[in-house]
């Protein structure tokens, strides 16, 4: 007895059957697959325009709030209306301050301070005191001598002196001294200031700025802090890197 063979044979068109079972479930798949991608791109678009949202505020609140300063950058071009400089921010071990690329009788020359100028805009500056000091023969640089005034006040001095009293830039001599007696230090206030000897008072006062009187230099500012960015911002003005 011949086994039946419950498979049965195929009948004429099954194979179209399972042709066109094949291509509807290929034609699924590729929209599933479409829609996916579609799914994928409108997400990305989606991030895509949140991010530009969210950088378009950050640049407006930056704008009204000032809450990102330039001492959030490592490099950048500063402006003073007439020339460039490159500003770069420099760490070294405990120091963090600025280099200033600027041109000195045709020579690349790199300045270092504390302050960069964009952050020094704000201060109200005298333009008479670069007249006064250019051409002075000598000049001293005075603060008092009380506890008020620490290191701070010292890096001050040293970011003045490292321009006026440079051979490469302006090579006037810069003396220390005090506005009372202290040490073996030479006591000088406005009261001593004369034409071609003028004096630099590092100075608190009531607000930050840098102030003439006659020859004598008020460099001021409401803390330690500001005294420094207000010797930095003389330093510039008298460069010509800062109006």
């Amino acid at each position: 007895m011949s086994n039946i063979d419950l498979s049965g044979d195929k009948r004429p068109g099954d194979d179209a059957v399972e042709g066109s079972a094949h291509h509807h479930r290929h034609n699924d798949e590729d929209m599933r697959d479409d829609s996916t991608d579609s799914r994928k791109m409108n997400i990305f678009i989606a991030c895509l325009l949140g991010a530009l949202v969210i950088f378009a505020a950050i640049v407006y609140i930056n704008q009204r709030t000032g809450f990102l300063s330039t001492n959030d950058l490592a490099y950048y071009k500063y402006s003073n209306g007439a020339d460039e400089f490159n500003v770069r921010k420099v760490i070294r071990d405990q120091y963090v301050g600025w280099q200033i690329e600027m041109f000195v009788k045709d020579y690349r020359y790199l300045l270092e301070i504390y302050n960069d100028p964009a952050s020094l805009e704000d201060i109200p500056v005298d333009r008479a005191a670069k007249n006064t000091l250019l051409d002075d023969k000598s000049m001293f640089i005075t603060w008092d001598p009380k506890p008020e005034h620490t290191i701070t006040t010292a890096f001050a001095y040293d970011d003045l002196n490292k321009v006026i009293d440079n051979p490469d830039l302006f090579n006037i001599p810069v003396n220390l001294s005090q506005t009372e007696p202290y040490r073996n230090f030479t006591v000088k206030t406005c009261a001593d200031a004369k034409r071609q000897s003028s004096v630099i008072w590092l100075k608190y006062g009531n607000e930050t700025s840098i102030t003439t009187a006659g020859d004598c230099v008020l460099v001021q500012g409401r803390t330690e802090k500001d005294i420094l960015r207000a010797a930095d911002r003389l330093s510039l003005l008298l460069l010509g890197v800062m109006n």
